[in-house]
């Protein structure tokens, strides 16, 4: 692609498919064309969508307008998957087969299987879970933490956790954005040995709506700019990617004084 300003370099970066510096979208009751409208414009910096409209999900949005924003995110090469509530909704309800067949047919390629607000789910029937929507080809995504933080996070529970899920198949682990929030206040060091699990490659820490930039500049000086982001809202997703490397405020445009943006050399036709 040829840019506006071919003579600048930019912060480098690694072209997707990435398997670190992840970002992930999470969007809220957006329309298809507010949709083709961010996609137009930041589709090189989402990795992967989720669709967060959790009651929409469940209740107000149509199979064919569903399909419509998946095959719209499809033509950006942009995976999509729904959020974990209506999974959290499912088990519940007892309907957790026809849900998982449902997100598949539907054309998601993966599923979210989060415990966040519910009972946490007995080890077998969380095993049992992922393996069930693994054999229907489903792309897996779990979470650790709590929304309403009713249950202490213990670094070495939740690191044995990420770890017997990655053994199980599962591609990305979240890290619940209320935890986060937390322990970046009180306890940092209990999300210092999370970050690299996996190579880096199967955590990410979700930002969430509660100072979303903000906890993005604090992860980014803590664990550098590989680290990966979920739950990005669109208002956030251009000035995370900033933050990430070094040409935002938040981010001190490290960028610009870093000496690679002199020292990056881009050959000219």
């Amino acid at each position: 692609m040829t840019t506006a300003f071919p003579m600048l370099n930019a912060p480098p970066r690694a072209s997707k498919p990435r398997t670190k510096a992840l970002t992930f979208l999470s969007e809220v009751g957006i329309s298809l064309r507010a949709t083709e409208d961010l996609l137009e414009t930041a589709h090189m910096i989402i990795d992967c969508a989720k669709i967060t409209d959790h009651l929409g999900l469940i209740e107000r949005l149509s199979e064919p307008w569903l399909r419509k924003k998946i095959a719209l995110y499809e033509r950006f090469g942009i995976p999509v998957l729904p959020g974990g509530v209506p999974f959290q909704i499912a088990v519940l309800q007892g309907v957790v087969e026809e849900y998982l067949k449902r997100v598949r047919d539907l054309g998601f390629v993966g599923v979210e299987l989060s415990e966040d607000v519910i009972p946490p789910l007995a080890r077998a029937e969380r095993e049992d879970f992922i393996g069930r929507a693994r054999s229907l080809g489903l792309k897996v995504t779990t979470e650790v933490g709590r929304k309403n933080r009713d249950v202490e996070f213990d670094p070495q529970t939740v690191k044995s956790q990420i770890l017997s899920d990655v053994e199980l198949g599962v591609a990305n682990v979240y890290i619940e954005s209320s935890e986060i929030q937390a322990l970046s206040q009180r306890d940092a060091e209990a999300l210092d040995g999370l970050a690299a699990l996996g190579g880096g490659n199967v955590v990410l820490f979700e930002l969430g709506l509660k100072a979303p930039q903000e906890k993005a500049a604090w992860l980014v000086e803590r664990y550098g700019p590989l680290i990966n982001f979920a739950s990005v809202s669109p208002h956030d997703i251009v000035a995370v990617d900033a933050i990430r490397v070094g040409m935002h405020r938040m981010a001190g445009y490290h960028y610009l004084s870093s000496g690679v943006a002199s020292s990056v050399v881009k050959s000219r036709n």
